[in-house]
């Protein structure tokens, strides 16, 4: 079964499996009139055209009577625990966390006034400053994207090599120089970082290398 693509907020999403994007359309979570495509289509058609996303809702269940003479109970129906939430049930689709690079054509007065947002998008937790001050900036919310994958990668070499050194210079003091090696990571972090500040004031939406794919803002 082939993926889907879907539009939302004037922007691509994809690739999604079919069941994934049902679930979505279930929930609620896309316009039934959202855009859709996939390969083989000649051209981009609302959901609500195509017979795979049509649904219908359930039939209400007729009440029932209970016999002359008897005692009245009420019953609550307990609803199964997916039923307003089919996601629930859908695993995570990696692929749209780490997917291809791809640069964004902004608007030339969104770069112009959210430079700034950009640029503090790079500086370790200050990535969270675009995210809530500047999120309905697409440019804001490119460089914020990057911004947060480089602070968690950071993360992650710091508490990486920590627990490195303490292995090495503990139980193989000899090899001690592979801990300076390994240092190197932070030398590449620091390139990626200067390189997302430089797009940023430039006005560019560029994806970095190696991580540019990565999406951790929708």
């Amino acid at each position: 079964m082939s993926d889907w693509y879907y539009a939302a907020n004037n922007e691509q999403k994809g690739p999604i499996n079919e069941s994934e994007l049902k679930a979505n359309f279930a929930a609620n979570k896309l316009p039934a009139d959202a855009l859709v495509w996939k390969d083989g289509m000649d051209n981009w058609t609302p959901a609500n055209q195509i017979a795979a996303f049509t649904f219908r809702p359930a039939p209400t269940p007729a009440a029932v009577q209970p016999p002359l003479g008897s005692t009245p109970t009420t019953k609550v129906a307990v609803a199964s625990p997916t039923a307003s939430n089919p996601s629930s049930t859908t695993p995570v689709d990696v692929k749209s966390l780490i997917g291809i690079p791809e640069a964004l054509e902004v608007e030339a007065e969104d770069a112009e006034k959210n430079k700034i947002f950009g640029i503090l998008a790079y500086l370790g937790p200050l990535c969270l400053v675009p995210i809530f001050a500047a999120k309905d900036s697409p440019f804001a919310k490119y460089h914020a994207n990057q911004g947060l994958v480089l602070f968690l990668l950071e993360i992650i070499i710091i508490i990486s090599l920590r627990v490195i050194n303490v292995i090495i210079f503990t139980v193989m003091p000899e090899v001690g120089f592979i801990a300076s090696i390994l240092g190197l990571a932070h030398l590449a972090w620091l390139i990626l970082l200067v390189i997302g500040i430089i797009n940023a004031a430039a006005g560019k939406c560029v994806p970095l290398p190696v991580i540019g794919g990565i999406k951790l803002l929708k």
